[in-house]
């Protein structure tokens, strides 16, 4: 029981620390929202896909791709989104508002969680897992979002556009590079090798301290019930639902925990842009994304002690 309390502990503390680092930080006035948001976007643009291409280009794909996996990955977040529409649009009456609140429930910060929870426990063998699955999660959930957020906007989404705007995410650019350098054998010289080394050890650590950073309890509005109902959607009841399913289909190890992030992480930080940019309900976007971020620090670490204690990774 101590040892499984001390990995799990070893899992989601530094996530803690991080983001408390960037509180500390925005709290000293070293870095303004406009800096914030240039950094952000820096590391969305450069340092996450060079994670992952350095991630996919190290794995051996024969060994870490497993279509068990992604299809069950790709049908709980369809299944998901259907659900929780199902759901919203009977207690939420405003379009707006309910396209927010869907895409706050199915849409979790994968990317920026999942990587660093998996290497926390698994160190470097887990992480072609976790980059593998990101190159097939993010592109489901931008094509859903965009789609969501344009239907409750009374708009039709074309899906060649949609199709596009996903191509041109430098996170897929990053792991669709990384695929065709792994499986063509092309080796990347000493120097280059080097450089992604660095830049994928530095992108966890400065992502969750500009998480940190663009914590803003002011943004936390007095729309209480739409946006616990989020919060609960996105921390507890997803992966309640979700976490017991992938047990039983025989998911275990670096696998199972990559599904557990999937499921049980925040919303997505890029939610509330994208909500915002989208006609729909910033306010609730913004907050649940505030909100959801710091206890997630708290329920992760509980969904992983539980499956840990049950054995399943």
């Amino acid at each position: 029981m101590i040892e499984n309390l001390r990995i799990c502990l070893n899992a989601v503390l530094p996530l803690f620390i991080y983001i408390v680092i960037g509180v500390m930080i925005r709290r000293t006035g070293m870095m303004n929202s406009q800096e914030n948001k240039r950094m952000n976007r820096i590391l969305f643009t450069f340092f996450y896909p060079v994670l992952l291409f350095g991630n996919i280009y190290n794995a051996d794909l024969s060994v870490v791709f497993n279509a068990k996996l992604v299809v069950f990955a790709i049908s709980f977040i369809v299944i998901s989104v259907l659900v929780i529409s199902f759901v919203i649009v009977r207690i939420e009456d405003n379009d707006a508002s309910r396209g927010a609140m869907i895409h706050a429930i199915y849409r979790s910060n994968f990317v920026l969680m999942g990587i660093m929870i998996v290497q926390n426990i698994f160190g470097k063998p887990g992480l072609p897992t976790a980059a593998m699955m990101v190159t097939f999660v993010v592109p489901c959930f931008n094509f859903i979002a965009v789609i969501l957020l344009e239907h409750f906007r009374g708009g039709k989404a074309d899906i060649g556009t949609v199709a596009l705007k996903v191509l041109r995410n430098p996170l897929i650019i990053g792991a669709a590079a990384g695929l065709v350098v792994c499986l063509t054998g092309i080796k990347i010289p000493g120097i280059a090798a080097g450089v992604i080394e660095g830049m994928s050890e530095a992108t966890m650590p400065m992502a969750l301290i500009m998480l940190g950073v663009s914590f803003d309890p002011s943004v936390i509005t007095s729309r209480g019930r739409s946006i616990m109902i989020c919060v609960l959607g996105r921390l507890v009841i997803v992966p309640m639902i979700g976490l017991p399913i992938a047990a039983l289909m025989g998911f275990r190890g670096a696998e199972f925990v990559t599904l557990l992030i999937m499921m049980a992480s925040p919303t997505a930080v890029s939610s509330f842009p994208m909500a915002v940019a989208m006609d729909s309900d910033g306010e609730i976007a913004g907050s649940a994304v505030m909100i959801s971020t710091p206890l997630s620090c708290i329920t992760l670490f509980l969904w992983l002690f539980i499956f840990k204690t049950l054995g399943i990774y």
